[in-house]
C-alpha cells in the first residue's frame, strides 16, 4: 500500500497528482509540531495540494498531534468530531487525517471509531500523497511505521501560518533517554541528527525570506552528534571510526580487551592520578576515555572529539630500545590520526597544573577534521551562529546530561547566540529522579546550573517540572520547591502527572498521588514561581535590553512588543519602528509576566 519512506527521501516522487486540491493543517502541541506541519505542507504542495487556511474551503484536513498528555489527546478528539460534522454537512469527500505522536499511538482505533481516513506517524510524511491516493480509491490508509535514519533533510519546509520573523529548524529527531514516564521515544523513535550541510541549506532559506531569529528544535537537542562533516581522513583511519575503534585481526583484538581489562584495575599512581584531574572537568568539557583500544595499541588517555592522546611513562621509558619503541607507536597512531604526548610519572604526580596546561593547550590545536567522536551540538550551534551572524539563534530542548562547558562557552562567546537556557528539572527530588529514569541528581543539575551562572552570568534560565509522579510524598515536593528557590527559575511550564499509556511507568510504577494532592501541590509550584519570576523581572529595572520587535501588544495598538535575549516579553511604545526592528529599550516596570519600558535612542 505505501512506498518505502527511505527510497522516497531522494526521489520525492508520488503515485498522484493533486492539482486544484486545498488542505487545511492544524497543529497541536510542541514547537517540534509546529516545524513538522511545515514539512508537511511542503511535501504536499510538491504533490500538487495549495495549504490553505481556510478550513471552509479545504479538500483534506490534516491534525498534527501532541501525545504527551492526555488533555492533548482529548482535544484532538473533540475536533475530529467537529471535522465529522463538516463532511456531514458541507463536504461529503471531505478528507480527514490524523498524523504526528497521536497517530502513531492509537493507530487503527482513529480509523475504526473517530472517523479518520488516513494516520500517519512522524516517521511516514513523504507517504502521504501515496496514503491521500490510496483514500481516494475507497480504503483507509495508515503508515505509522517508525525509521532509524528519516530527517526530513531533502524537504525544505514550506513557512505557512502568515509572515513571521521567527522560524525552527528540525536539527535532530526521536529521543534515546527513555524517561519512565513519557511517550516520546515510543512514537517518535530513535534518536538521528541531520547533516549540518541541510541544516545550513535551511538556516539560508530563512535568512533569504527575511526570517530575523531561528530556534533549532531537537526532543533532546543537545546530545546532537553526527560524524565531523570536514575533511575526514580515508584509508586506515577509517578502520578507527567503526564503533569499537578495533583492530582488523579479531584474535589479537580478543587479546587487547582482556588486557584492558586488566589494565583498568591496576592502574599505576601517576595513571590514576591523572585520570581524576581528567574526570573532574578541568580541561574546558572535553571527554576521556581510559584504557583506550586503538587499532593494535592500548593508549593510556585519549579524547576522541579531538584525536588526542596521552600517554603517561614510567622510568623505563628513557632506555634506548623502549624510545625506539615510543617512536615507532607514536608514529602508528600518527597515521591512524591521533596526535601523542607523553608525560613522565613525576611530571603528573608533582607538576599537575603543568600538566593540564600543556593537556589544554594541546586540545586547542588539534583541529576538528578527522574527528573520531563527531561534530556535536557546540560544533552546530559555533557553525550557525556564524553563518548568519545577523539572525539570533535560540535552541530547545536540553537534556541536564548533556549540557556541557563547552557549548556554554560557544554560547558567551557568540552574541547572536541568545542568553536563555532552557533546562527541564521536573523534580528535584533524587528519589523521584531515579524513579522518572532521568539519568542525573538534583547535585549534578545544580552544579550544571552553577556553571550556565558563571559562564553566563547575564544568561535566563527557564524549566519544566511537574508534580504527582509516582510514590512522591510531600517530602519530595518540598525537595523540588526547595530547589526552586535555590535557582531561582525565571520562567518554568509547570504540570500534574498524566500518566501516558504505554510507558514504563504506566506498566510498572502506579499513578498513585491523589488528583487533590496533584491539585494543590502543582498550586504551590506555580504560586512560588510566579514570585520568583517577578522577583527576575523586577530586577530588570534600570536595565536596557536590546529586543526584537515582534509585533503589536494586545494592551494596545500603540505599543509593539518584543523579546530579549533572556527571552523576557517587553511592552514599549511603538514610535517609528517596524516588525523586525532591533530597538534599544530602558525597563521602567516589570510584573511576572512582563517588563515594560521605555526606547532608548
Amino acid at each position: 500500500m505505501t512506498k518505502n519512506t527511505e527510497e522516497m527521501e531522494t526521489n520525492h516522487t508520488f503515485e498522484t497528482n493533486f492539482l486544484d486540491k486545498k488542505l487545511f493543517i492544524e497543529t497541536y502541541g510542541c514547537q517540534m509540531n509546529v516545524a513538522d506541519s511545515e514539512v508537511v505542507a511542503s511535501i504536499m504542495q510538491m504533490a500538487g495540494f495549495e495549504v490553505t487556511d481556510n478550513i471552509d474551503e479545504a479538500d483534506a484536513i490534516f491534525v498534527n498531534t501532541c501525545s504527551i498528555r492526555d488533555n492533548a489527546e482529548q482535544k484532538v478528539l473533540s475536533r475530529l468530531q467537529y471535522f465529522n460534522s463538516l463532511k456531514k454537512k458541507k463536504k461529503k469527500n471531505l478528507l480527514i487525517g490524523v498524523i504526528g505522536c497521536m497517530a502513531e499511538r492509537v493507530k487503527e482505533d482513529l480509523i475504526q471509531n473517530h472517523g479518520v481516513h488516513l494516520v500517519a506517524g512522524p516517521d511516514s510524511y513523504l507517504d502521504l500523497p501515496n496514503l491521500v491516493s490510496t483514500v481516494e480509491r475507497g480504503e483507509k490508509a495508515i503508515n505509522v511505521e517508525l525509521s532509524t535514519t528519516e530527517t526530513y533533510r531533502t524537504v525544505m519546509p514550506s513557512r505557512i501560518g502568515g509572515k513571521s520573523i521567527s522560524g525552527f529548524i528540525s536539527i535532530m529527531r526521536g529521543c534515546n533517554n527513555f524517561c519512565s514516564y513519557c511517550i516520546v521515544p515510543y512514537t517518535r523513535g530513535r534518536e538521528r541528527s541531520r547533516d549540518v550541510a541541510s541544516i545550513l541549506g535551511e538556516l539560508k532559506d530563512l535568512q533569504s525570506k527575511g526570517f530575523k531569529e531561528v530556534t533549532l528544535l531537537g526532543q533532546n537537542v543537545n546530545s546532537y552528534k553526527i560524524p565531523s562533516p570536514l575533511n575526514l581522513p580515508q584509508g586506515d583511519f577509517a578502520e578507527v571510526q567503526s564503533p569499537k575503534y578495533n583492530t582488523a585481526n579479531p584474535v589479537s583484538y580478543e587479546v587487547l580487551k582482556e588486557s584492558v581489562k586488566n589494565r583498568r584495575k591496576n592502574p599505576t599512581e601517576a595513571e590514576s592520578f591523572l585520570w581524576q584531574n581528567l574526570q573532574n572537568k578541568q580541561l574546558e568539557g572535553y571527554k576521556f576515555r581510559r584504557e583506550h583500544i586503538i587499532g593494535d595499541c592500548i593508549v593510556d588517555f585519549v579524547c576522541l572529539s579531538k584525536q588526542l592522546v596521552i600517554e603517561v611513562d614510567g622510568g623505563y621509558h628513557n632506555e634506548e630500545n623502549q624510545k625506539e619503541f615510543d617512536q615507532a607507536r607514536t608514529e602508528y597512531l600518527n597515521q591512524k590520526g591521533f596526535k601523542v604526548i607523553r608525560f613522565t610519572n613525576e611530571e603528573v604526580l608533582n607538576e599537575i597544573e603543568k600538566t593540564l596546561k600543556t593537556i589544554k593547550f594541546a586540545l586547542t590545536q588539534v583541529s576538528l577534521e578527522g574527528d573520531l567522536e563527531g561534530f556535536d551540538f557546540a560544533d552546530l550551534l559555533k557553525i550557525v551562529a556564524e553563518s548568519a551572524p545577523e539572525m539570533r539563534i535560540r535552541f530547545t530542548t536540553s537534556h541536564p546530561k548533556d549540557m556541557c562547558d563547552r557549548t556554554l562557552e560557544v554560547i558567551a562567546a557568540h552574541h547572536n547566540l541568545c542568553k536563555s537556557i532552557h533546562l527541564p528539572v521536573q523534580s528535584g527530588s533524587n528519589k523521584i529522579l531515579q524513579l522518572m529514569n532521568r539519568k542525573y541528581t538534583r547535585e549534578w543539575y545544580l552544579e550544571r546550573i552553577a556553571a550556565i551562572k558563571r559562564i553566563i552570568p547575564e544568561s535566563s534560565i527557564t524549566t519544566d517540572m511537574f508534580c504527582g509522579f509516582h510514590s512522591e510524598t510531600e517530602e519530595d515536593h518540598q525537595e523540588t520547591l526547595s530547589l526552586m528557590r535555590e535557582v531561582g527559575f525565571d520562567m518554568a511550564f509547570m504540570f500534574k502527572y498524566s500518566e501516558r499509556p504505554g510507558t514504563y511507568a504506566s506498566k510498572h510504577l502506579p499513578d498513585d498521588v491523589s488528583e487533590e494532592i496533584k491539585v494543590r501541590r502543582l498550586q504551590e509550584i506555580i504560586d512560588l514561581q510566579n514570585k520568583l519570576s517577578e522577583e527576575s523581572n523586577k530586577r530588570d529595572i534600570g536595565k536596557t535590553f536590546e529586543v526584537l520587535v515582534e509585533g503589536v501588544s494586545k494592551r494596545s495598538k500603540e505599543q509593539f512588543f518584543g523579546r530579549t535575549s533572556q527571552n523576557k516579553v517587553v511592552v514599549f511604545p511603538r514610535e517609528d519602528n517596524r516588525i523586525g526592528d532591533y530597538v534599544h529599550v530602558k525597563i521602567n516596570e516589570a510584573s511576572s509576566a512582563t517588563l515594560i519600558g521605555e526606547i532608548v535612542k
